[in-house]
């Protein structure tokens, strides 16, 4: 009780906005964990002084910022994780981690080596100052010919250059939305993307999905219900799900967008997974599309390189954000990008990683074959990761502490969910372990606890 009412102010009007903000600044601050239950209206009521109509308004706002989540008879739960750290481990030593999506780093090491001497013996002060607004002209006139290798046909000058995907994707928020605005997700979604909407005060709405991704229809309904600014999508090996949209629906999704003032983030940093026929999103709604690509994943997070592709007459406006939010990407980093992409370092590596995720989603799919799980094991696309059902008793939380113990990390259904997942599920990393056999040894770990053989 004590978390909800700090900061609170009595004196202030509206009365329920204001309970509504206590609650909302302790969900964020991780002082109410993911679930916990919020007290009854008429108890918070009498602690307040005030009513338990105002209490249920309060209540009633978190909900549709889908902070909480309420059941008749059942109350009124926490219903956003903000701790990502809580679902994603970073490196630790720890080889057993299939919580950290990320490529490997096999590839990368000798052609990193080889461009970090050519970028000593270059001319260094050029890269160790702050760049023009415009950016550097040599860099983005690689990422202009690299992004459109991709699939995406545009001027050069509607690149912006950013710190990595999660920058990218910041930036592409604050461009395309207010606060307060709604946004669209998949019903389940990466993390990170939450977390951005919710610290930005945007609010998120989930978009129902089926084994290719959102549904169209769902979108429209939505919108239709009341109005939607953005549309934040993974269609690509999607995040968790490991789903990909065929064309024809892209093209279906795409005619929803048209009729609709909705503007689109295609958010595309695993479309490298996939065949050269699927299409980036971008390719069926362009003048209301923001395409979003990085090296995160294709090569190294290492890098920090994200990159953005906006209409012509907002650049003045995405430069201004990409300034206030960081003032500029290393142009060091920048640069080593650009040398890896003109050596055909980047395609290289990138065709690697694909040929490694389709050897280990084998290996999965051969492990785990008397389990559920969405992957993608065939000669088409492939994925870094797959989305394991869990059996008839085990929550999601329950499952990832039992494997916690037992050495292996792995990413909780509600990480994932703007409210309670509607089947209990992990999603399982296959490429942030480097050594093969570990990778074997905790699938086993999992298929043995599940099935009941340990």
């Amino acid at each position: 009780m004590q978390a909800l009412l700090a900061g609170f102010n009595p004196q202030a009007r509206p009365l329920y906005l204001e309970i509504a903000r206590c609650i909302e600044n302790a969900i964020l601050k991780g002082q109410l964990s993911y679930q916990a239950k919020l007290p009854a209206h008429r108890v918070l009521a009498r602690t307040l002084g005030s009513s338990a109509v105002t209490v249920r308004q309060a209540y009633q706002d978190l909900e549709r910022k889908g902070l909480i989540s309420s059941g008749v008879g059942k109350g009124s739960f926490v219903s956003l994780n903000v701790n990502l750290s809580d679902g994603i481990k970073g490196r630790t030593g720890d080889e057993l981690n299939l919580s950290l999506i990320a490529p490997l780093h096999a590839p990368l090491i000798s052609p990193l080596s080889i461009q970090l001497q050519q970028l000593s013996a270059s001319n260094l002060p050029a890269f160790c100052g702050y760049e023009d607004d415009e950016g550097n002209p040599e860099q983005l006139a690689v990422l202009h010919q690299w992004v459109e290798a991709q699939g995406i046909r545009c001027n050069q000058e509607q690149l912006i250059i950013c710190h990595g995907a999660q920058h990218a994707l910041l930036v592409a928020i604050l461009a395309t939305t207010q606060v307060g605005d709604r946004v669209a997700v998949e019903r389940l979604c990466y993390p990170g993307i939450l977390s951005i909407l919710r610290q930005t005060g945007r609010v998120p709405v989930a978009i129902e999905m089926d084994e290719f991704g959102i549904l169209p229809q769902s979108l429209s309904q939505q919108q239709q219900a009341q109005p939607i600014s953005a549309l934040v999508l993974v269609a690509s090996c999607q995040n968790p799900t490991a789903s990909v949209m065929p064309n024809q629906r892209r093209e279906q999704l795409a005619k929803v967008v048209k009729g609709s003032p909705i503007t689109v983030i295609d958010d595309d940093i695993y479309g490298f997974l996939t065949e050269q026929e699927i299409k980036p999103f971008y390719h069926f709604a362009p003048k209301q599309t923001v395409y979003l690509n990085s090296l995160s994943k294709s090569v190294s997070p290492s890098l920090r390189l994200g990159v953005l592709v906006v209409p012509n007459e907002l650049r003045e406006d995405y430069i201004n954000l990409v300034r206030t939010t960081l003032w500029l990407p290393s142009p060091l980093l920048v640069q080593l990008a650009c040398q890896l992409i003109k050596a055909g370092d980047v395609a290289k590596i990138a065709q690697w990683q694909k040929a490694q995720a389709t050897r280990r989603q084998h290996l999965a799919k051969q492990l785990l074959s008397e389990l559920e799980f969405v992957n993608q094991d065939h000669e088409r696309h492939s994925a870094f990761h797959l989305w394991l059902y869990l059996p008839d008793g085990w929550t999601s939380k329950a499952f990832v502490e039992v494997m916690r113990k037992q050495g292996v990390h792995l990413s909780a259904d509600h990480h994932f969910s703007i409210d309670k997942p509607q089947r209990s599920a992990v999603r399982i990393s296959l490429m942030a372990t480097p050594d093969l056999n570990k990778l074997k040894q905790a699938l086993g770990l999992i298929r043995d606890v599940l099935l009941r053989r340990t």
